[in-house]
């Protein structure tokens, strides 16, 4: 039995979410000085896409998190020397599932001075969340186990579709 790739999101209902996130956020974070922290690797090509449609002035960092074989964060690094004191900050994602990782960040960016923290994800998973969060923005919901493509891999694959993909089982009865 062979997998098949299953277009979930095109990538012109991408553009236009996308779009549409930026002209919200945007109105949204008018008139403040705000910092967007994009989380590598999976919101790579979102942000570099939500980035170009905003029509207000911001700063831009990113950080990266790793795990402890137990499920918490071990550490965070920053892209550059950030000072979070006093700043607004919009967290942005690729995708957001059972939370726990991206509680933990937003209370961290909290107790290190940030005025205040915003989430904003390409696929929001409800179904797997463990924390009582939600996103500010979100360009998808999905109840799929795995999204792929648009910066978002699996088993390192993907990464470079264009649209939103999930996996379908084909061949032979189940």
């Amino acid at each position: 039995m062979a997998d098949e790739i299953v277009e979930v999101h095109s990538a012109q209902a991408i553009a236009d979410r996308v779009k549409e996130l930026a002209g919200e956020i945007s109105q949204a974070y008018e008139g403040r000085d705000f910092t967007v922290l994009g989380v590598l690797d999976d919101s790579f090509v979102f942000l570099a896409d939500l980035l170009r449609a905003l029509n207000v002035p911001f700063r831009t960092a990113f950080l990266r998190y790793d795990h402890q074989s137990l499920g918490g964060v071990q550490d965070i690094t920053f892209s550059t020397q950030v000072d979070l004191s006093r700043r607004d900050l919009l967290l942005v994602e690729g995708v957001l599932d059972t939370g726990v990782t991206q509680e933990y960040l937003i209370k961290q960016l909290g107790a290190h001075g940030a005025a205040s923290v915003k989430l904003c994800v390409l696929i929001d998973k409800p179904d797997g969340r463990r924390v009582e969060l939600e996103p500010d923005w979100r360009a998808f919901e999905t109840h799929e186990s795995y999204v792929f493509g648009y910066g978002l891999g699996f088993q390192d694959r993907w990464r470079g579709l264009p649209f939103l993909a999930t996996l379908a089982s084909k061949g032979g009865d189940s």
